[in-house]
């Protein structure tokens, strides 16, 4: 039986906030507003386009190089591919990039890679997409921020929290099961995960209101909720990649221990 992965009270307090969140995401289901105007959509646009190509370029180099950080960034990379992804398929205004499911597919496959085989090195075809994916974000994000106005409709939007609070739920549980059973390599994917959608949902919660009681409510649940998070969420990765870094460079460890 593998040893759990850090200490008991980060692991239930993580299944606790998931826990905690399933019936928030009920109440969306019937409670959220169905559609909504999305304000200040550039700056939504910098950090969504212009934060993936920034990703997408770490992981490139991080592959590049063959480091072993690049287990958790290429996931947190895939997860901002398909958040911009999910946006866009989700909202009729927003524009889907195409350019991030080959982000996606291609970071997501680099982190299985290396997450199994840490010693092996990545096929060198793998950081190049990822930086022309890079490219391609930086010409969109240029077009949007000359071309488009500023704010936009949010058809769809009671589909689009509903479906990202529920991912977001699956990150919690995952990490913190992950963690109490000792399987690192899981708990690198739904950490990593979940540090980049908490970060997103903060980030667009405040960026995309038009002010007033709408921003102190943003500012509020990024407070009490997606922070805390984040940093619960970042600590179970550190943890887990101690653990996944042992086992990696001690077989006789892994035999005890696995990941």
């Amino acid at each position: 039986m593998r040893p759990q992965i850090g200490p008991r009270w980060l692991t239930l307090l993580i299944l606790a906030f998931g826990v905690l969140e399933i019936p928030w995401v009920l109440y969306l289901v019937f409670f959220q507003v169905r559609t909504g105007t999305a304000e200040h959509t550039h700056l939504a646009a910098l950090g969504l386009a212009g934060g993936g190509a920034a990703w997408a370029v770490w992981s490139a180099t991080l592959l590049w190089r063959h480091r072993r950080l690049a287990a958790v960034v290429t996931v947190m990379t895939g997860t901002w591919m398909a958040v911009n992804l999910f946006f866009g398929v989700t909202l009729s205004a927003a524009p889907v990039v195409l350019a991030t499911i080959p982000g996606l597919a291609v970071a997501a496959g680099a982190a299985v890679r290396v997450l199994r085989d840490p010693e092996r090195s990545p096929a060198r075809w793998q950081p190049v997409v990822l930086v022309l994916v890079a490219v391609v974000l930086i010409a969109h994000l240029m077009f949007t921020l000359t071309a488009t106005g500023t704010s936009m409709p949010a058809d769809h939007l009671r589909l689009l929290v509903v479906l990202y609070d529920t991912a977001e739920v699956v990150a919690l549980l995952g990490l913190g099961l992950s963690l109490r059973a000792g399987r690192a390599r899981a708990a690198i994917v739904f950490g990593s995960m979940g540090v980049v959608l908490f970060f997103l949902d903060a980030f667009v919660n405040v960026v995309v209101v038009a002010g007033g009681e709408a921003f102190v409510a943003a500012l509020f649940y990024a407070v009490v909720g997606e922070i805390p998070s984040i940093a619960m969420t970042a600590a179970g990765v550190i943890l887990a990649m101690r653990r996944w870094t042992e086992v990696a460079a001690d077989p006789a460890v892994g035999a005890k221990m696995g990941a």
